[in-house]
């Protein structure tokens, strides 16, 4: 791994590294409110160092982090609530009643509410559930 990252270190030395946010002649900066190619100077985007002085330029590691769904979720009560408080023996499942007072059931692995029926399936096999192994997306 260390071989490969001083690797990649000597190649940005050797190879121009474009703008992150140029892609196909457009703008894709999160300043700019769509891809545009209005902003676009491909001598400045494509080069080395310079595109790094663009008013559009922001420094990938500098962005939000992404919402996880669960900070934006979206409940549809007559398919994601449950009449009562379930117990949800998996670990990567929660049940929870949100501030409307609407109970549901929420899995960590696919990082959403379960449906009624999804919340019965992994009550009862959870055990078998091929979710059960897997990282977050």
């Amino acid at each position: 791994m260390l071989f490969i990252k001083a690797l990649l270190r000597k190649l940005e030395n050797v190879l121009p590294m474009p703008c992150p946010w140029y892609q196909h002649g457009v703008c894709t900066s999160p300043k700019l409110p769509e891809p545009s190619d209005a902003v676009v100077s491909v001598t400045r985007c494509t080069s080395d160092k310079e595109y790094k002085s663009c008013t559009y330029y922001v420094e990938p590691t500098q962005l939000p982090q992404k919402l996880s769904r669960r900070e934006k979720l979206r409940v549809y009560a007559p398919i994601h609530a449950l009449p009562s408080l379930i117990s949800i023996e998996c670990p990567k499942a929660t049940v929870t009643k949100l501030e409307s007072g609407i109970i549901i059931a929420y899995c960590k692995v696919l990082d959403r509410a379960l449906t009624k029926f999804e919340a019965e399936l992994c009550r009862k096999y959870w055990k078998e559930c091929p979710y059960r192994y897997t990282e977050p997306i």
